[in-house]
């Protein structure tokens, strides 16, 4: 299933070809997507070639070589959050437009109003695959409502969804991709309306 998902993310413009993975878990274990999974294999991804591991670290299925150096973030948002059941990682520009331009650090909306998901934003200089970025992004996901699903935003790295299953995440990724899409048409169309250039 998750295998099938990831490339119907990436057909519905909820990720690129520079990155990102996903996870669900299923007990005390978790099913992953390998690394690489955009960039060498464009997202077309069979159930086979998807990873588990459990919780504590053993791998059960696939190749050590094949796991993602983002799986440490994805192990500590299951063991911090325990309601938490799917964790995507993707590249979305809308929301690393949005960061940038128009929120700070920390807490954007604490539920999933109006943005379908409750938002967070890591510091610029965090750098992705650190022991800092990953503790801060527990941090401010740990503020939040993670109910109906919550973003995590890493300026430089793309966004963490987490909900509490794969459809959720999936509705949460679409969701918070069409709310911001909307949000910046309207700036545009008000530069355009107020003699600014689009």
């Amino acid at each position: 299933m998750l295998a099938r998902v990831a490339g119907v993310l990436y057909e519905r413009r909820l990720t690129e070809l520079v990155g990102g993975n996903m996870s669900l878990r299923v007990d005390d274990a978790v099913v992953m997507t390998p690394t690489k999974a955009s960039e060498e294999r464009g997202w077309r991804l069979a159930a086979g070639d998807t990873l588990v591991q459990r919780l504590d670290g053993e791998l059960l299925i696939g190749e050590e070589a094949m796991i993602s150096r983002e799986i440490r973030i994805h192990m500590r948002l299951y063991r911090t959050f325990p309601e938490v059941g799917c964790v995507f990682h993707l590249h979305l520009p809308e929301a690393i437009a949005a960061a940038v331009a128009r929120w700070q650090p920390g807490v954007v909306a604490d539920t999933s109003e109006p943005h379908g998901a409750a938002v967070v934003v890591l510091e610029r200089d965090l750098r992705a695959q650190t022991e800092p970025h990953d503790a801060r992004a527990v941090e401010l996901l740990g503020q939040v409502s993670r109910a109906d699903g919550a973003i995590a935003i890493g300026s430089m790295h793309g966004t963490f969804g987490v909900a509490r299953d794969l459809a959720t995440n999936v509705r949460v990724a679409d969701v918070f991709r069409q709310r911001l899409e909307a949000d910046l048409l309207r700036a545009r169309l008000r530069r355009v309306r107020a003699g600014g250039v689009a």
